[in-house]
Parts: structure tokens; C-alpha cells; sequence
């Protein structure tokens, strides 16, 4: 199978090849990316394609367009952009590289990434009365709200729980595990999508074991394949009867949250019960170190931490149903830690305990070549903005690992990590190198690569280091 299928990459190459060498001097071929690009939600994406042979495209027209040619997302005729013959949705979010038009590239941006801009696009090159297009697809991804999940009240003999997101695309799924990663198979599950596109999910199950000990809803982006997820304790047997008590139970993973977004950090009581009379204070290590405060069905704000001031808030809605969902805006590297949820009544109070986990994609590695070191060239990685402290690895052209290179970190007045690697490439046949520079919470990295010089340059370099230190 694996040899038909060369062949047939071969054949196909060489079709290719053929009708490139077969096509006469005013002939072109339009080519775009195989793969989908993947573009995340708020973000920037550029759309990609070339002509084949490469050739200056800067007197011909460029267009690119949705599913018909009069849905132009963008424009260049005359040597200019044509802002007016845009789809509105796309004017002012569009521009052009203009550099890469010399080399026959086409390059567009699109700012601001929406969910609407999901789906195919055609590249259209024309020069006089010839043209050709290629068609690629945009897939764009987007994470939404962490889970909500809480303890609606009994169904069937047992407890009915709900788990709630929103803000997610495409549309996200949703699975039900048990404190051993056991899948529930059997719960209801229902979307929605706003006026933007987006999808928010609601996933009920009902849990009738009352040894489970805790459940965990976890709602996952397909694309990006990365989930957000939230889990509950189940009230033990004498509670399932009657679900007396009143117990505060917050997530027992870490809350995530990107540097300069907003978190929101949830705490339930269990059972639920209306929390607008209560007494609510969420704190860090310290209860005189309040992060939020209500109180008298008011928000106590005079009594925050200063950094805290402003930037909190109450998802007031929820409170009815015995959720304490507090919002912290611009989320910095200080707000990295543990938080406490406290619930006080009249003549009882309660806490749970959760953990606040900040990451932030810093700037991408900047890659060259500083010189020789011990019949070597020495080569040094730096990046900045990053937390936390992020993982830097060297890998060769096939993709192996450098495992010996020296490394060193600093942090700023903001909590920022900036990075700063050095690697001795002894082996002239290298090629290339790539630095890549890894968040290891978010599971997210961005990389450089750099040619190493040949054989000749290494001797080269080698004679002119020995002729450097005889002088």
C-alpha cells in the first residue's frame, strides 16, 4: 500500500511538473495551502497563495472572495486596494503584504477574526485575459467560557447535575467523568448559537451512584484540542436522602486564564439555595487580603486590595442558584495563586479553595548565529513576555532533540519570564536549527528556525578562529 501510494505521489508531482514546464511564457498556475488554516477567535490569520512559475503580480488583479466572485473579502486592481467592492464585514479587517506581490505571493490579512469568517475561500489571479484561482479553507477556533457546573437537585434517586458554557466555536463537546475518569455515557445535552456564531452548550446528567465522590464536565474545542473543565463533589448517601447540609465546593482543577483576559472564578453551595441574603467574600491566602466582597446585597469595594480594585466583579444572576461566580478583568501575572470562596449565613460559614492559573504567550524567539565556541557556531535563542517560566528545546532538521545547551531566565517588574538559550552546533551538516519556546501550561509554543553554515563555512570558520587567536 505504502509503495502505490509513492507511486501515486510521484505521478501526481510529476502531472504537476509537467503542466508547469508544458506552460508557455504568459501562463500561470494559482497554488494555496493543502491544509486548512486554523485562526483563533479575536485573533489575526493571513490567507496565502502563490503563482506558479513565480512571477511579479503587482500589475495584475488580485482578488479573493467567499463562495461567489462578487463576495469579495478583498480586492487590488491598479496597483491600489478597492476598499469599496468589499463585503462590508470585511472592510477595514483586510489588507494586503504587499512585499511578497514582487515574488507572485498574495498574502492577506484578516484582523480581528470572527466566527463568520469560518469556511472556504478562492484566490483569483488575473493578467489580461488569463487567470486562475485556488481555493482554501479557513478554520477558525475559539474557546469560550470555563464549565459552571452545579447540583440542580434530586431526579430519579438521584442528583441532577448541569454544566453550562458559552462563547465556544465551532461547537464545542461535552463529556461527563467520574473520579476515576469513567465516562458517563447517558446524559441530555443541548446548543445554542448567539447573534455572533457562537455556541453555548447545557449537559445534564444525573448521577444515582452515591459513592462517585465527584463528577468533572469537561468541554472541548475539536479543533484546537484543547478543553476547559470543572468538577463538583456529590453529596454522600445521607444527603442524597434529603440533601441537607450546606457545604461550599469550588473546581478541583486549576482555573486557567490568559494574561490581559478575564477569569471567572466559580464556588456552589451545596445544596443549592437562593445566596442573595448571604455574606460572600472571595480572598487569597489571608481573609484580610479580600479579592471581592458582597455584603448586604451590595459589593463591598473599598475594602479590595488596591490591585483588586476595579477589576472584580460579580456574576450576580447565579447568586439565586447558590453560585458565587466572581469575574477578574486584565488578568495579570500577580493574580497567579490560590483564591478562597467564602459563604457566611447568620449562624454558619463556610469555604472551598481553588487555584488560579495565569499563562501568557510572550514574543516570538528571535534565532542567530553569534559566532564560534569550541570548533563550533554558537547559536542564541531570546524571547520575552512569557509566563510562567517557559520551556525552551533545540531540535535539529528531522526534528531531534538537542539535549545539552545552556539556559537562562529573567522576570520583570510585571512577573514576565524572558528567556535566553545558547546552543554550540558542532556538526556541519546540520542545515538548520529550530529554537521552540513552549507555555507549558497552555500547552502553546512558537519557534524560529536558522540555517547553519556548510562544510566550507565551518572550515572557513575554523581557519579564522585558529588565525584570530595567533594574533
Amino acid at each position: 500500500k505504502l509503495q502505490t501510494e509513492t507511486i501515486n505521489l510521484g505521478d501526481k508531482v510529476g502531472s504537476f511538473l509537467f503542466s508547469v514546464c508544458s506552460m508557455s511564457t504568459d501562463e500561470f498556475l494559482v497554488i494555496g495551502p493543502s491544509d486548512p488554516i486554523v485562526a483563533e477567535l479575536g485573533g489575526d490569520t493571513i490567507l496565502p497563495c502563490s503563482l506558479v512559475p513565480a512571477m511579479n503580480a503587482e500589475d495584475m488583479e488580485l482578488r479573493w472572495f467567499r463562495t461567489k466572485f462578487s463576495e469579495a473579502v478583498f480586492v487590488y486592481r491598479n496597483g491600489r486596494e478597492q476598499h469599496e467592492e468589499q463585503m462590508p464585514q470585511y472592510a477595514v479587517r483586510t489588507s494586503l503584504v504587499r512585499d511578497l506581490l514582487t515574488h507572485g505571493k498574495a498574502a492577506v490579512y484578516i484582523l480581528e477574526v470572527q466566527a463568520s469568517d469560518n469556511g472556504s475561500y478562492t484566490c483569483f489571479f488575473q493578467k489580461g485575459g488569463r487567470y486562475a484561482e485556488a481555493i482554501l479553507e479557513l478554520q477558525v477556533a475559539g474557546l469560550g467560557s470555563a464549565p459552571q457546573v452545579h447540583i440542580e437537585g434530586l431526579e430519579q434517586d438521584g442528583v441532577r447535575m448541569v454544566c453550562k458554557a458559552s462563547g465556544w466555536f465551532p461547537k464545542p463537546q461535552v463529556q461527563w467523568t467520574d473520579l476515576s475518569g469513567k465516562k458517563f455515557l447517558e446524559f441530555s445535552e443541548a446548543h445554542a448559537q448567539d447573534a455572533a456564531g457562537l455556541f453555548s452548550v447545557e449537559a445534564a446528567l444525573v448521577v444515582r451512584d452515591s459513592s462517585a465522590g465527584s463528577v468533572s464536565c469537561s468541554v472541548l474545542n475539536p479543533i484546537l484540542g484543547q478543553e476547559k473543565a470543572m468538577a463538583v463533589s456529590i453529596p454522600g448517601q445521607c444527603c442524597f436522602s434529603s440533601l441537607a447540609g450546606l457545604e461550599v465546593i469550588g473546581p478541583s482543577e486549576p482555573i486557567v486564564a490568559e494574561l490581559g483576559g478575564d477569569a471567572i472564578l466559580p464556588c456552589s453551595l451545596v445544596p443549592a439555595m437562593n445566596a442573595e441574603d448571604m455574606e460572600l467574600r472571595w480572598f487569597r491566602t489571608k481573609f484580610s487580603e479580600p479579592v471581592f466582597i458582597y455584603r448586604n446585597h451590595q459589593e463591598q469595594n473599598r475594602e479590595l486590595m488596591p490591585q483588586y480594585a476595579g477589576r472584580t466583579s460579580l456574576l450576580r444572576e447565579l447568586l439565586t442558584q447558590g453560585q458565587a461566580a466572581v469575574r477578574i478583568q486584565n488578568v495579570q501575572a500577580s493574580d497567579n495563586g490560590m483564591y478562597v470562596c467564602f459563604f457566611k449565613t447568620r449562624s454558619y460559614y463556610e469555604e472551598a479553595t481553588l487555584e488560579l492559573q495565569v499563562a501568557g504567550l510572550g514574543s516570538a524567539p528571535q534565532v542567530h548565529i553569534e559566532g564560534l565556541e569550541q570548533d563550533g557556531v554558537r547559536v542564541v535563542c531570546k524571547a520575552s513576555g512569557w509566563f510562567p517560566k517557559p520551556q525552551v528545546q533545540w531540535t535539529d532538521l528531522s526534528g531531534k532533540k538537542f539535549l545539552e545547551f545552556s539556559e537562562a531566565h529573567a522576570q520583570d517588574a510585571a512577573g514576565l519570564f524572558s528567556v535566553e538559550a545558547a546552543l554550540v552546533v558542532r556538526d556541519s551538516s546540520a542545515g538548520s536549527v529550530s529554537c521552540s519556546v513552549l507555555n507549558p501550561i497552555l500547552g502553546q509554543e512558537k519557534a524560529m528556525a536558522v540555517s547553519i553554515p556548510g562544510r566550507c563555512c565551518f572550515s572557513f570558520l575554523e581557519g579564522l578562529g585558529r588565525w584570530c587567536r595567533h594574533l
